[in-house]
């Protein structure tokens, strides 16, 4: 296949102007209030027509209702919002599909496959298809039950099925399984977005593990989620204590590359919806204002085009 035709230094600052990035997305407008997209929440709901699997023997008491997530949403500002479907419902994602058809001008989703099926990619395309999902989720642990993360074929076959898709990947892991995420990002770097999720849980006081998350910069289609500082902090909101990682991931990302979120309803345990966003439009003083349209929205809208 020819490689793409790289555009000329006249078109791309035309480009620019136009207020489009090189990869067609739209540049944030520099006057008035940033939109606010949310990129990571979940929803979920006790109910009979969406059993918990078997083998979920604690699944959670209290259900988490789109209804409650507009109120919270309306109540703070947040335009859109992409609901990533709930590790307890494991690889049945209807139920999230079901609120994202009633409410398609407000939600877009990021479905779940398992990994070790041969119909996973398959699979993949019957949640895009069928209930209009935009994004899977892989979730590779740290210890052996993780290792399907290094069967190439397997993982080639999805990763190439999300490229042909036009939608990112998100991953959920531990700085231990970057390198093998990695791995996997380097054979479809020129055609596929991913978003680590949550810097990949980074430890505030390993600076060696930092390092492996700040090296997944080099893919330039990799973005990440600046999100949990809550469950890496030591300290009281607004988790001071963080900014530091913040710093190392927004120096090695840049603005357009990171984005916030709340991953409500898990939030409500520790700072609230409301305090989780104030955290990154008001707390951290080194973003600029354009920054803060960024990581507020716009770096969001490249991976999830809301009209």
């Amino acid at each position: 296949m020819p490689s793409a035709r790289l555009p000329s230094r006249r078109g791309f600052l035309h480009t620019t102007a136009a207020g489009l990035l090189a990869d067609g997305s739209r540049a944030p407008a520099a006057n008035g209030p940033p939109r606010i997209i949310d990129p990571h929440v979940h929803v979920w709901k006790n109910d009979p027509r969406y059993p918990w699997p078997k083998e979920v023997k604690d699944p959670p008491k209290e259900d988490a209702l789109p209804g409650t997530l507009l109120r919270l949403m309306k109540a703070n500002g947040v335009e859109k919002t992409v609901l990533v479907h709930v590790i307890h419902y494991r690889w049945d994602c209807r139920y999230t599909g079901d609120v994202l058809r009633a409410h398609r001008d407000r939600f877009m989703g990021v479905c779940r496959v398992n990994p070790q099926a041969d119909s996973a990619a398959d699979d993949l395309g019957r949640w895009v298809r069928d209930y209009g999902f935009h994004g899977v989720r892989l979730s590779p642990a740290a210890g052996p039950a993780g290792d399907w993360i290094n069967d190439r074929p397997r993982m080639d076959r999805i990763l190439a099925r999300a490229a042909e898709l036009k939608i990112p990947l998100c991953v959920l892991c531990g700085t231990g399984r970057l390198p093998d995420v990695a791995r996997a990002i380097d054979r479809h770097r020129d055609a596929l977005d991913v978003c680590i999720d949550h810097m990949a849980d980074c430890p505030i006081d390993r600076p060696a593990e930092q390092k492996k998350l700040a090296a997944l910069a080099r893919f330039p289609r990799v973005f990440v989620k600046i999100s949990h500082l809550w469950s890496l902090s030591k300290q009281e909101y607004p988790y001071r204590d963080t900014y530091h990682l913040v710093k190392r991931v927004y120096d090695a990302f840049g603005p357009r590359r990171i984005m916030w979120g709340t991953d409500w309803p898990l939030v409500e345990k520790y700072c609230g919806y409301a305090r989780a966003l104030a955290l990154y439009r008001d707390e951290i003083g080194f973003f600029t204002a354009d920054d803060r349209r960024w990581i507020l929205g716009a770096t969001a809208l490249r991976l999830w085009p809301f009209a």
